[in-house]
């Protein structure tokens, strides 16, 4: 069990306070990028800005330039430092916890968790959080900041993977809330680079869902949401909320939705499955 270490980094980090709340000067980029203590680093996401980051103790990130009005988005998964998930719950929780009131103060109006399934060759119990931002004016310099990266790298057994987006005007429905008072909920996470700019594709997708979103709703899927990386538009991140597992995996393999998504993005995107769970979040 992590005690002194993660507790030290903890208070120093909620009693540097602020966080430079303030300050969006790209710094951030290299605060939550690259080869952190966290786990595992892709790429980065959002739209909007161009500082890109370095490496820190948070995962591989891509950070904004110039602050937007957009809501903004981090995605963090990798691989817990323990296969104690009450442990890892533990840890998590302590931090979460301590950081809201920060968080929230800088504009982090929702962090939500999940865990992996084994649905469509999902890493199990891989940890997924998804925070949503009012803007991204505080983003980058919340998630540099050291004392928060040395506390939240020590949640992973490996540099997590960290990106940052924007939500898109490509058509959908719901949000990520759209399924909370149902319990197990699940969240399919779409991930590729689209093969062409947004302003190309978006025509197709929205003609994609549109045609698809009755037969989607009926069987469970009570969101759909694009969000495109702030760094490089044409990375795109895409959440579909269900209130159940049953029948996603055929949903999901049948050929002709395949083909049909599968043109969106210049190759096979990465599909993965994520249950809800009871850690803290707000």
């Amino acid at each position: 069990m992590k005690t002194t270490g993660w507790m030290v980094a903890l208070a120093g980090w909620i009693g540097v306070g602020a966080l430079a709340c303030g300050d969006d000067s790209g710094t951030g980029a290299s605060g939550t990028g690259g080869d952190a203590q966290g786990g595992e680093a892709q790429g980065g996401d959002a739209q909007g800005g161009q500082a890109q980051g370095g490496e820190a103790q948070g995962g591989e990130a891509q950070g904004g330039g110039g602050a937007s009005s957009v809501e903004a988005l981090a995605f963090v998964r990798g691989a817990l430092f323990t296969a104690d998930l009450g442990e890892g719950q533990t840890y998590h929780d302590a931090l979460a916890a301590g950081g809201e009131e920060p968080a929230k103060a800088a504009g982090d109006f929702a962090h939500d968790t999940f865990l992996g399934t084994t649905l469509l060759g999902t890493t199990e119990n891989e940890f997924l959080a998804v925070d949503r931002w009012t803007s991204d004016a505080n983003m980058d310099a919340f998630y540099s900041d050291p004392d928060f990266q040395a506390a939240f790298g020590q949640l992973f057994a490996a540099p997590p993977t960290f990106e940052t987006f924007e939500r898109s005007q490509f058509y959908g429905w719901g949000d990520l809330d759209a399924a909370d008072a149902t319990e197990p909920h699940y969240v399919i996470v779409v991930r590729g680079r689209l093969a062409d700019t947004p302003e190309a594709i978006q025509p197709t997708h929205d003609a994609i869902a549109m045609g698809g979103e009755a037969g989607a709703l009926a069987a469970g899927d009570v969101t759909h949401v694009v969000y495109l990386g702030r760094q490089d538009p044409r990375e795109a991140l895409i959440f579909d909320v269900w209130t159940t597992s049953q029948g996603l995996e055929a949903f999901y393999s049948d050929p002709t939705f395949q083909q049909a998504v599968g043109g969106l993005f210049e190759s096979p995107p990465a599909v993965s499955v994520y249950a809800s769970n009871e850690w803290h979040q707000w």
